[in-house]
């Protein structure tokens, strides 16, 4: 059994008057209240389900309830067993912790099902809160006793959506449900088969629950260590959904993998993370840990309704920074403005996603909404992350998707009326290998023309979507039950990365202007990474006038690091190569990059005349141009070599004449970033001090423009 690093201890209390089985019901009356609830919801229309949910708090972000708080229970010597969750010096996350994008391999989606809660005493529809005791109505302070059923009923919007879900994910990896009863299970396998999709490819986890919004308050799982083993660390979630910000910690347990907690607050939907040590995120993230009367609710009997919401302790932005930079262990963060009209949670996940490493893809506003605030702030944002330098110090590249418009195919009167009654993004969507579990909100086999929704807008800009995720399948699922609760398909999922990882990280070559720079070759340097080390990179590329992909084996430059030359025609006016790499670890595993290849692939774009990408406007209203660079191959060639190699205390390299400055990276063999800065245009040398680094292999990455260079580092003590 392996070791369990826990940082938290959580009592859970026994409360005298308010236990469900002692107080109302026996276990197997209550058994009977339950099959006799799902009978009844079977029975109700699609309309009678949609306004039983309207009584319910299922918004992303959850409604606040005006408790005594912890300074009136100091004031009045009450006492309290439960411990905060903190961060344990002792135990912080390992240094070596590498979390991945989004995008690279999993093994599993974890997900819950969607519950109705009632209240034993009258069956009324219900909040639930602590295991067994609810509230009822958005602002009640009274805990009452509550059972919970899953939602399975076949005139339900959200069950059709729940169940397009879990068989979209298990069709591409291991789709995880936590229940919230174990005898839910057989409820929801027995719905799944009855509507055609059993399943096949799926684990329960069985964990009392509060929501769905899985991403929110779901573990930010990383590897650690020379075996990569996968552990979770896992953040403090909204204060009113107090058995959600547990499930992490229990389904760490269940897995018997380390977890490490931290009491800052922080929701999944605005972590945009490159699996390189960079986070993209939004001002949100300071909003909810400067504000002191937002805590966990704590349950605890001697409170006045049998729990108290906790105090937290305000932090400034700059300790919010420090926390995020050493807990998730970045080199580069990276805070956007948030927006105010997307439902209420100012996630980045509402407008902007990256399914690679040096690009995003982002939500283009109409003409009509371009001059509103968030619309506004969504350009300027854009505009930011256009000039801000990716981990190889290019500019970070963008596509465009469309907003998803009404159901009508017009588009929204005003900002609130798209807060209050749609927040819908295409974007808002979860990878699951070689496909996307993609949020639509059409549904063209609907009875009534009236529930079917904008059907061409929807198909359009899902041709859209293919050209900005290259080759992947895309699992629809259509979400419209959720419009105005802030959120979609990525908000209630979660990505479990998979074991073994065979990790690619490369610079992706977009153009090359053959005029201003003679080549021959386009250089690919590629670093690949696997516990059992790499047998073989390859890079499959062909030309556009061909259907059939050549393979080039890589050659290795040792410790992880492979180089290829893809041919060119520089003479050629235009032209467009496209290609992926292939890596295959020395224990026998094959990871391609794009992860949809050959279906998907880079393009590069090369010849005389090409100065630039031209991409257009998704609603034809014009278009952007990333300009060609003027960086010479030439200049890369001539860096000098690492002198003294092997060091332990400083390193020189000389440096050519150039016109613009370089950056550099020292990486360890796992592609992380120990040292990292910019050289000057007009300095003539680099000296770095290498005194903290740990004995072994490392490469000095140097990147300038479309082009690196690379030069093997050995420390010696």
């Amino acid at each position: 059994m392996k070791k369990r690093f826990y940082l938290v201890a959580v009592l859970f209390f026994a409360v005298a008057g308010l236990n469900i089985a002692a107080a109302q019901v026996s276990e197997e009356e209550l058994k009977l209240k339950k099959a006799e609830r799902l009978a009844i919801r079977e029975k109700m229309s699609r309309e009678e389900i949609n306004a039983e949910y309207a009584q319910r708090d299922m918004a992303r972000v959850p409604a606040k309830r005006n408790n005594e708080n912890l300074e009136r229970r100091k004031a009045e010597n009450l006492s309290s067993s439960f411990v905060k969750k903190s961060v344990n010096s002792l135990n912080a996350v390992p240094e070596d912790a590498i979390f991945p994008i989004e995008s690279d391999e999993v093994r599993a989606i974890l997900m819950t099902w969607i519950y109705d809660t009632y209240t034993v005493s009258g069956n009324q529809a219900a909040n639930p809160l602590f295991e067994g005791l609810g509230t009822v109505g958005y602002y009640s302070q009274r805990l009452v006793p509550v059972y919970s059923v899953p939602d399975v009923a076949s005139n339900s919007d959200y069950a059709k959506l729940f169940g397009d879900l879990a068989n979209g994910i298990q069709q591409h990896a291991e789709v995880w449900i936590n229940i919230w009863n174990a005898d839910d299970s057989t409820t929801i396998k027995d719905f799944m088969s009855q509507r055609g999709t059993p399943l096949t490819n799926y684990r329960f986890f069985v964990h009392a629950g509060n929501a769905f919004w899985f991403r929110d308050f779901g573990p930010i799982a990383f590897y650690y260590g020379d075996n990569d083993d996968l552990a979770f660390l896992d953040f403090e979630y909204y204060g009113g959904r107090p058995l959600d910000n547990d499930l992490p910690i229990k389904i760490a347990e269940d897995l018997e993998i380390p977890v490490f907690t931290s009491t800052i607050e922080y929701e999944g939907g605005n972590i945009l993370l490159d699996g390189l040590g960079t986070l993209v995120t939004t001002t949100a993230v300071y909003g909810t840990n400067t504000d002191d009367s937002d805590g966990l609710y704590v349950q605890d009997p001697t409170a006045t309704n049998g729990y108290y919401l906790q105090e937290k302790t305000p932090l400034t932005h700059q300790q919010v920074d420090d926390s995020l930079t050493e807990h998730l262990k970045l080199s580069k963060l990276i805070v956007l403005p948030k927006l105010n009209y997307d439902g209420g949670t100012g996630h980045i996940d509402l407008y902007c996603d990256m399914w690679e490493e040096t690009g995003f893809v982002v939500s283009q506003y109409p003409q009509s909404m371009a001059s509103w605030s968030d619309g506004q702030k969504v350009t300027n944002n854009l505009n930011t992350l256009l000039n801000t330098e990716d981990f190889f110090g290019n500019k970070y590249f963008a596509s465009r998707v469309p907003l998803p418009a009404k159901n009508s195919g017009s588009f929204y009167s005003s900002q609130s009326q798209y807060n209050d009654q749609y927040t819908r993004a295409f974007s808002n969507h979860t990878f699951v290998n070689d496909a996307i579990v993609q949020p639509v909100f059409y549904d063209s086999t609907a009875t009534r023309t009236s529930q079917r929704g904008d059907i061409d807008g929807n198909l359009a800009a899902l041709e859209i979507m293919k050209n900005a995720y290259p080759g992947y399948k895309f699992e629809e699922v259509d979400v419209r039950s959720f419009d105005g609760y802030g959120g979609a398909i990525h908000c209630i999922t979660k990505q479990i990365p998979a074991e073994n990882p065979v990790r690619i990280y490369h610079q992706p070559i977009r153009y090359i202007n053959t005029a201003e720079n003679p080549v021959q070759y386009a250089h690919l340097n590629v670093l690949s990474q696997n516990k059992s080390g790499i047998n073989n990179v390859k890079i499959f590329y062909r030309y556009a006038s061909q259907t059939e992909f050549s393979e080039l084996q890589c050659l290795s430059m040792e410790n992880n690091m492979f180089e290829a030359y893809i041919p060119l025609q520089p003479e050629v006016a235009k032209d467009t190569i496209y290609y992926y790499i292939s890596s295959t670890s020395n224990n026998g595993k094959t990871i391609t990059k794009p992860m949809t290849a050959p279906l998907g692939y880079y393009s590069l774009v090369y010849g005389t005349e090409i100065e630039g990408i031209v991409e257009q406007d998704v609603y034809g209203e014009g278009s952007h141009t990333w300009s060609s660079l003027q960086d010479k191959t030439t200049v890369m060639d001539m860096i000098g070599e690492i002198y003294p190699n092997p060091a332990s205390e400083q390193v020189s390299v000389t440096l050519p004449q150039r016109n613009d400055d370089m950056y550099y990276r020292v990486l360890n063999l796992k592609g992380q970033v120990m040292i990292q800065g910019k050289t000057d245009k007009n300095q003539s040398e680099l000296k770095l001090n290498v005194s903290d680094l740990k004995a072994g292999n490392y490469w000095l990455y140097f990147t300038n423009g479309n082009f690196s260079a690379v030069r093997k580092l050995v420390i010696a003590r």
